[in-house]
């Protein structure tokens, strides 16, 4: 196998680690539940299997024709892991929906040629839709804006 064949299978083999990761941690050490009654270990079995899924079907398409590989951009590096970050940072210290905005705004920083009043929006319709899907619509049990 050529080199940049190799390098182009690290991607999809890393998720396929992250993926089973949460299957085997989810069965081995979290309640699974039944179908009617879902359990806490439901939810991260559920997305460790389907990204273990689409990890498989990643490394089978490379297989056969292998994708190029670019370098890393910075700027997006930098973006999705401040977003990432800043979200864990303010979830416990404003809440989640001023969080999301946060990370939202912060990821779409690395978009070239995003404009500042696009940004605000989707930062500001996503936490709206967070708060409609996860607070209002299943209950979540999070502290939406903290001090409210």
């Amino acid at each position: 196998m050529h080199r940049k064949a190799l390098i182009s299978q690290i991607g999809p083999l890393i998720m396929l680690a992250a993926g089973l990761g949460f299957v085997f941690g989810a069965v081995a050490t979290l309640d699974l539940g039944s179908f009617r009654r879902m359990g806490s270990g439901a939810f991260p079995l559920l997305v460790g299997g389907l990204l273990s899924l689409l990890a498989a079907i990643g490394l089978v398409q490379n297989l056969r024709a292998p994708m190029t590989t670019s370098k890393a951009d910075p700027v997006a590096v930098l973006g999705v892991v401040g977003g990432v970050g800043s979200f864990a940072f303010f979830t416990p210290l404003l809440g989640v929906l001023p969080a999301t905005a946060i990370a939202v705004f912060a990821i779409g920083s690395a978009i070239p040629g995003f404009r500042w009043p696009f940004r605000i929006a989707l930062a500001v319709g996503v936490a709206c839709g967070v708060w409609l899907i996860f607070v209002r619509g299943l209950g979540m049990p999070f502290v939406a804006i903290r001090g409210l």
